[in-house]
């Protein structure tokens, strides 16, 4: 049941608004084995008592365990300097600090230098078949692609190509982000290469020329954490970005409400883990039709039965249609 293309299901959509969802099946049309990855807090390296932490708090939120690992050793060091559990617990905010960093590191490349420019070229293209992007992956793919636009007008100057602009501007001697109405691509949870400051001010790494790879080791170390939603649940997810005093993640969610026609759902296994996500698209009752991308791997069946637990009661109403198209057919990377 993927005999539609994805350019057939392009062309069935000429003269609409067309937006794109991007899953972590993006990622990982690009490196299979790198980005397979469900949560951070998977590592071996991280101890049974700080994943116990974790539990006990009920967060996947790096961030939020080394703040609370610091400020108790803080208080104990306060209350009895000869207490060696402050020590203990200093180590192991460092030592996750560092787990967090390498997880970050071993699933990409070095620089957007280590990825062919004919790669990212093709998934520029795919791209471009869109008004408005939104994308529930963290990681630096989809910025680094677009930010090869200049490169690829420089080799097809006659080709329209998607132009970004993610909100941020400067301001001083950072690029921060302002809500502006032209903005066209949405993190939906957050992203590596942004950043919270201490007066809640969402900031992005500038282009400087730097590796952004080592930009973001060296913001960990300085207290610059990724805005990053590694909540596990659907709940937890949609309580950080709308409860946690996060303009930027609120934003981005509340536009997906606004979009309209048409949204592409590309790499998406349409988990119950992004429920809010998919909650927000059934209930946008000016989207009128949703592509789902279909993998090699995926059983038609499965997916439309996942596809009808959040869409099934609009398309009774007959307020929504759903199509299937084969993923292989995007020629990502």
């Amino acid at each position: 049941m993927k005999d539609l293309t994805f350019e057939k299901a392009i062309q069935e959509c000429n003269g609409c608004e067309k937006n794109l969802l991007l899953g972590n099946g993006f990622s990982r049309a690009f490196d299979e084995n790198s980005f397979n990855y469900s949560n951070l807090l998977d590592s071996p390296n991280i101890s049974y008592y700080i994943k116990r932490i974790f539990k006990t708090f009920k967060t996947s939120d790096f961030e939020v365990i080394i703040k609370k690992l610091e400020s108790s050793a803080q208080l104990l060091k306060a209350y009895d300097h000869r207490l060696t559990t402050s020590d203990r617990l200093y180590g192991e905010a460092n030592k996750l600090r560092d787990e967090l960093i390498n997880r970050i590191l071993e699933i990409h490349p070095s620089s957007q230098n280590d990825i062919e420019k004919d790669r990212m070229f093709n998934t520029l293209i795919f791209l471009s078949n869109f008004n408005k992007i939104f994308t529930l992956n963290y990681d630096c793919l989809l910025y680094w692609v677009l930010l090869n636009r200049e490169d690829f007008l420089k080799r097809y100057p006659n080709r329209e190509i998607f132009e970004m602009d993610d909100g941020f501007r400067p301001y001083y001697n950072e690029l921060v982000w302002k809500e502006k109405g032209k903005q066209n691509v949405f993190y939906l949870h957050g992203a590596l290469h942004l950043y919270k400051k201490y007066n809640s001010l969402i900031c992005k790494i500038w282009n400087d020329g730097r590796y952004l790879m080592d930009v973001i080791k060296k913001n960990l170390y300085d207290n610059k954490y990724p805005l990053i939603v590694t909540e596990g649940s659907s709940k937890n997810k949609l309580n950080k970005i709308l409860k946690e005093n996060n303009d930027y993640l609120a934003c981005c969610y509340s536009k997906l409400n606004e979009i309209k026609d048409i949204l592409f759902i590309h790499g998406h296994s349409l988990d119950k883990k992004d429920k809010h996500i998919f909650d927000a698209i059934s209930k946008n009752l000016t989207i009128k039709r949703v592509y789902i991308s279909l993998c090699s791997k995926e059983k038609y069946l499965d997916k439309r039965e996942k596809a009808d637990t959040f869409f099934a009661k609009r398309e009774r109403e007959g307020t929504l249609k759903i199509f299937f198209y084969d993923a292989d057919s995007a020629n990502l990377w």
